[in-house]
């Protein structure tokens, strides 16, 4: 049987992205991550069901608001190496065996195509880290997905010190959060004490700011776009710095 041929463009990677119809930020940040011959391809599935004006039916729908059936599909179909989830909100509900579940099931939904969740890439980059065990996290959500992102991260065996929501009206509005605004929520959640900053939510443009964060912290600031490329990378052992992007995507 011959060998499979390498695509002519992405001769040492396909990479599957699957983000929510309304993610406007996943794409381009991800597309400035890509290291030479590899190439990224993005599908959208559906808008996210959660309400902000409703928190009831707002936590009703997390870790299910989004059908990921039909995205996944056109995502097989050009057989990439590997599919990175763009959406990190459903896969912290549920701890550790929730987000074990989500990568169960997309990777049914895939044929077997490995599938990166972005709550365990966050994960793995704390282990690559030496597991700073104080945290501070800052997301652009409502109260219930701050409450499920703190449960995951403490289920892990980490300290939260402190946790912001931004509290955004809608999933277009977190797209507007610029360096301004990022970078006050960054001071105000690093309380004494704090190890380690994590952002999550996709649709925030924060992976070129992590740099002069961590430069002026002098601590570990992980976002989750550029988490959860590199653990994209990083799996099919692809090994190039990202550079630009903070200490963690560039020294490991």
């Amino acid at each position: 049987m011959n060998a499979k041929k390498r695509d002519a463009l992405g001769t040492r990677a396909k990479i599957g992205i699957v983000v929510p119809a309304t993610n406007t930020i996943v794409e381009p940040e991800m597309a400035t991550m890509q290291p030479p011959g590899v190439t990224n391809h993005v599908a959208r599935a559906s808008r996210s069901k959660r309400p902000p004006q409703d928190l009831e039916t707002y936590k009703k729908y997390l870790g299910k608001s989004l059908d990921l059936e039909h995205a996944m599909d056109l995502l097989t179909s050009l057989e990439p190496d590997v599919i990175v989830h763009g959406h990190s909100a459903d896969s912290f509900v549920g701890g550790l065996s929730g987000a074990h579940a989500m990568k169960s099931h997309m990777e049914a939904m895939s044929g077997g195509i490995p599938v990166i969740i972005p709550a365990l890439a966050m994960l793995r980059a704390l282990e690559v880290l030496k597991k700073p065990q104080k945290l501070a996290i800052l997301t652009p959500w409502m109260p219930p997905a701050d409450e499920a992102c703190k449960a995951f991260f403490e289920g892990a065996g980490y300290q939260v010190l402190a946790i912001k929501g931004l509290k955004h009206p809608d999933n277009l509005d977190i797209a507007t959060a610029d360096a301004n605004l990022l970078n006050a929520a960054v001071d105000e959640i690093n309380v004494d004490g704090v190890e380690c900053i994590i952002k999550v939510g996709t649709n925030s443009a924060m992976a070129r700011l992590v740099k002069d964060m961590e430069l002026r912290l002098s601590k570990p600031v992980v976002t989750v776009n550029t988490v959860s490329y590199w653990a994209g990378l990083r799996f099919l052992g692809i090994h190039d710095k990202l550079v630009g992007f903070g200490r963690l995507v560039e020294n490991h």
